[in-house]
């Protein structure tokens, strides 16, 4: 079954570039950590949304670098209704009216450079936060790898356990046709040879269902590491840490969302200067019977009177956001750094575990099933002893790579806590 999954697996990528689509990606042959960083960022289904977020801040920074748009004011005026002055005037429509031609421009003191700060602000927490949305992808891919390779390890060990399981019971058999052992010993054998290929059957499933996670996150095919040399190697390595949790995607946002608060309260602040509105123009007249100018110009300004709002809800506002980020950015580091502890003895914990299992009782275990084996073939031991040996092996064997796994588990999870993603693509990096 292992050899099917591994055909179909490579039948896949041929199906996939065949049809045009992206092509899988071979677990056998990861790419560099960056490279998969950039590879998650671009196909990743659950990152598009982080890449149309930071799209909007990229153009919500370009905007406040934009002049206001001037207003074109076109009127017609002094239209004639009821009674003409003077009386009798001739096509009074064409000789009363006056036309008013006009351009109108807002100007803000004192208000650009604040907004520009924090819109060059909410666009760097953006970059932080998408950044963090890929290290947790990557993380999370990760995990289901290593889920991918537990399972073919112990699809390779289940498989030769089963398979030796398999010969006793035909030994068996033709023992107890030759009345060389009883009929319940065969039972006994073929339950336990049962029994391992249902465990077997299971891991299988484990397995299809972890390339399916996998291909659901990377948004591409999966395909297998094909043998289980390759998924223990990729069970035994580690990422060497070191990085500061200060440095972490999400902290930093929130650092970022406090500076853009802090230019968003001065923003608010300047609402208190009112902006005017230069206005010039030209005017022409048509009622020159009474006297008026025929052809002039105009210059004009206003200004609003901040009586009411002049920023004083947006300060509140950005104050309480300021507040806010700093506080949870010193619950999350004062928590990241209580799960670090824990982490750190739990992993010495699994590792000094698994090194015993590995070096020691599983050696022992393997070698005490193949003494048992020949001692039962030639009929010098029960039955019973070389089932239950086999069993005790076959619970080690699992239990040694559920080991590898949560060793590689607690690593990822480390890293997590730690924000030590892969390098991110050039276009996440922020300078301020």
């Amino acid at each position: 079954m292992l050899r099917t999954i591994v055909i179909l697996s490579n039948l896949v990528p041929l199906l996939a570039v065949a049809e045009g689509s992206t092509p899988p990606l071979r677990l056998s042959a990861l790419p560099a950590p960056n490279e998969l960083a950039a590879l998650l960022w671009e196909r990743a289904p659950r990152l598009q949304p982080s890449r149309v977020r930071l799209a909007d801040a990229r153009a919500g920074l370009e905007r406040t670098h934009l002049l206001p748009n001037p207003a074109l004011d076109v009127s017609w005026n002094t239209i004639p209704i009821g009674e003409l002055n003077p009386p009798g005037l001739e096509k009074p429509l064409a000789n009363v009216p006056n036309y008013v031609f006009g351009l109108s421009e807002l100007v803000e003191i004192g208000k650009r450079g604040p907004r520009q700060r924090s819109a060059a602000s909410t666009l760097g927490s953006g970059l932080e936060d998408a950044r963090a949305a890929l290290f947790d992808t990557y993380f999370d891919l990760s995990e289901r790898i290593a889920a991918i390779a537990a399972a073919e390890v112990r699809i390779a060990s289940l498989t030769e356990l089963a398979e030796d399981a398999r010969r006793l019971t035909e030994i068996q058999k033709a023992r107890a046709e030759k009345g060389d052992t009883a009929e319940l010993d065969v039972d006994r054998s073929a339950i336990e040879e049962e029994k391992l290929w249902t465990g077997l059957a299971d891991e299988r499933a484990k397995l299809a269902t972890g390339i399916r996670d996998c291909g659901a996150i990377v948004g591409s095919p999966c395909e297998p590491f094909g043998s289980s040399d390759a998924a223990e190697a990729y069970l035994d390595q580690r990422e060497q840490g070191g990085a500061a949790i200060e440095d972490r995607p999400d902290l930093r946002s929130l650092e970022l969302q406090k500076a853009a608060a802090g230019h968003a309260l001065d923003l608010a602040d300047t609402r208190k200067i009112p902006d005017p509105t230069f206005r010039f123009g030209y005017v022409h007249d048509s009622f020159l019977v009474s006297g008026n100018q025929g052809n002039s110009l105009f210059v004009g300004v206003s200004l609003p009177l901040p009586f009411f709002d002049h920023g004083q809800v947006d300060g509140r506002f950005a104050q309480a956001t300021i507040a806010a980020s700093s506080r949870t950015r010193d619950l999350l580091i004062e928590q990241a750094h209580s799960q670090l502890q824990r982490l750190t003895e739990e992993r010495h914990t699994v590792e000094e575990r698994r090194t015993r299992l590995k070096n020691k009782t599983l050696p022992l275990a393997r070698s005490v099933v193949k003494r048992l084996e020949e001692i039962v073939r030639r009929g010098g031991a029960p039955l019973q002893d070389l089932l239950l040996a086999r069993r005790t092996l076959g619970e080690l064997t699992v239990a040694a790579v559920d080991l590898d796994l949560s060793a590689q588990q607690l690593a990822v999870t480390e890293s997590r806590v730690r924000g030590e993603g892969p390098p991110a693509p050039p276009e996440l990096h922020f300078t301020p």
